[in-house]
């Protein structure tokens, strides 16, 4: 009989409706499984609290509780290394199951692919103030993130958000937990699916995650995903655009005229980023020109 382990980590999110519908789910499918919730050694307590409450609280649920951060990568290797069963569905905490289905949707294709990735879609509107360049990039994907779309290129198209896989073979691939600020360690994962031959399947299963980061925030997030890509290009293969375009710059000796536009510009960059109407064009240059500055 097929078995599955739910495995959420949480940082600073309350994750409680969450595990609500999943165990829900989780009954209805009439199969062994279990839900585990890892904190991540959130600085808030309340949000932590709340998910700690509910998931203590629900049958075949385990809660950890980090004593410190270690990390996107290293959480979801840990809530792995404590999983009983042969299906392994990681899901971010903040996003909610809009399929009532989404449990089963998942576990009928289980048998086609040693991954199943769902996909992600958002709920929010535009009318978010403060959070127009997030807003602008995820309209901006939306383009492509029918699985028909993501399965022409399925590695490079995979994503750490909610996707399953057969517990073996994320054992054989597990994730590089040198990656410790945020981005690309889904990058990293999808190019060592690739490297190890694990087949993977895209369907139209989404996740669909609330809310929107702050321009800000945001753009803290996007440096930070720079610098990963930066420090593992080595480990990262051809799937990521940012890499392909400054790969192109070192290579034609123009590393030196994109750091001149990052040191006399960055700050007007920002300016229009951080506005109401953001550029996303500008927003690939500030990125290029950001990767081309670091040393």
């Amino acid at each position: 009989m097929e078995s599955l382990s739910i495995l959420i980590p949480v940082y600073n999110w309350d994750c409680s409706q969450l595990i609500k519908d999943l165990h829900f789910q989780g009954l209805v499918l009439g199969i062994p499984y279990e839900i585990i919730v890892a904190d991540d050694c959130s600085t808030n307590q309340e949000l932590k609290e709340k998910s700690r409450i509910v998931a203590e609280s629900h049958e075949n649920c385990r809660y950890f509780a980090m004593p410190q951060n270690i990390g996107r990568a290293a959480i979801r290797n840990f809530m792995a290394d404590q999983s009983r069963y042969d299906k392994l569905l990681f899901m971010d905490c903040d996003g909610e199951v809009g399929d009532k289905a989404f449990l089963k949707n998942y576990m009928e294709a289980s048998s086609k692919a040693e991954v199943i990735c769902g996909g992600v879609a958002h709920s929010v509107s535009n009318t978010e103030v403060g959070s127009e360049l997030r807003y602008a990039y995820e309209k901006n994907a939306d383009a492509n993130r029918s699985a028909n779309i993501r399965n022409i290129t399925p590695y490079a198209r995979f994503l750490s958000t909610a996707f399953l896989i057969d517990r073996k073979a994320f054992m054989d691939v597990r994730f590089d937990e040198s990656y410790i600020r945020y981005g690309y360690e889904d990058v990293q994962f999808g190019y060592e699916l690739e490297k190890h031959s694990i087949s993977i399947l895209h369907i139209d299963n989404p996740i669909i995650q609330l809310g929107l980061d702050t321009n800000e925030v945001f753009l803290e997030k996007s440096r930070h995903a720079v610098v990963n890509a930066f420090e593992h290009q080595d480990g990262l293969g051809d799937s990521s655009t940012l890499l392909n375009h400054y790969r192109r710059v070192r290579n034609f000796g123009l590393r030196w005229l994109f750091r001149i536009i990052w040191t006399f510009n960055n700050k007007r960059m920002e300016k229009n980023l951080l506005g109401a109407k953001p550029s996303l064009r500008l927003f690939s240059l500030y990125k290029l020109c950001y990767i081309c500055s670091l040393k």
